[in-house]
């Protein structure tokens, strides 16, 4: 099994995290695992991992072999950029992945391997705080309340996907009389979780356009 080389040099540079957060909950812990993943890709050895391992490097021909899953940090950027992450949970698990892979095809003792491991720790320091504020989801009778009052509220794009997702438990969300009304009294919470998502993006969304408009670029501004 060969290691894989740290050539010398500066790593590229990477944007700095920013200290804006969200409201809504789930983009704001998302936010925070951004800040706490450029910390990471910030490090001077965080370069090493921030794209795939080129298994055509001499040496690396046995990579695929030894390591089923491979991952690496800027596929996890892009993931969150993209907004693939449904919870923290998940980009946490790509995060340990990419540094558990690296421990594992290298020796012990290793640049990259020692690498991995340092980065491994600053992660689990970090993630602890955000960790910290995750809840466990409310009981299901209250979920379903909370969605029943919020799904009509969402874009029309959104509701057409949240009657998708509702049609496979025997749910609905459609007009009766002008009103926008939603039956989950048979979602499971499987399609809660999914239905909670759609929430979150709407938000995201806000967000977006928030943070893109300010009235300082007013064609009125003096």
């Amino acid at each position: 099994m060969a290691s894989q080389s740290i050539p010398t040099g500066a790593p590229p540079g990477f944007p700095k995290p920013t200290n804006y957060l969200p409201a809504a909950d789930l983009p704001r812990a998302l936010e925070r695992c951004r800040v706490l993943l450029d910390e990471l890709l910030q490090h001077e050895d965080g370069w090493v991992f921030a794209k795939p391992v080129d298994t055509y490097e001499p040496g690396l021909g046995d990579y695929h072999s030894e390591i089923r899953q491979p991952m690496d940090l800027g596929t996890v950027r892009r993931r969150l950029e993209r907004r693939r992450y449904q919870n923290p949970l998940c980009f946490a698990s790509d995060v340990r992945r990419t540094f558990r892979n690296a421990m594992t095809y290298n020796y012990k003792g290793d640049d990259v391997y020692k690498s991995a491991d340092v980065l491994s720790r600053i992660f689990e320091s970090g993630w602890a705080s955000i960790s910290a504020t995750l809840q466990s989801p409310p009981p299901v009778a209250e979920r379903r309340a909370r969605l029943k009052d919020e799904l009509p509220r969402l874009p029309v794009d959104l509701q057409e996907k949240a009657a998708v997702i509702m049609k496979d438990v025997g749910g609905w969300i459609q007009e009766v009389d002008g009103r926008v009304e939603v039956d989950l009294d048979k979602a499971d919470e499987a399609t809660l979780d999914k239905l909670e998502w759609l929430l979150a993006l709407a938000t995201m969304r806000k967000v977006i356009i928030l943070s893109i408009w300010s009235p300082c670029d007013s064609i009125w501004a003096a």
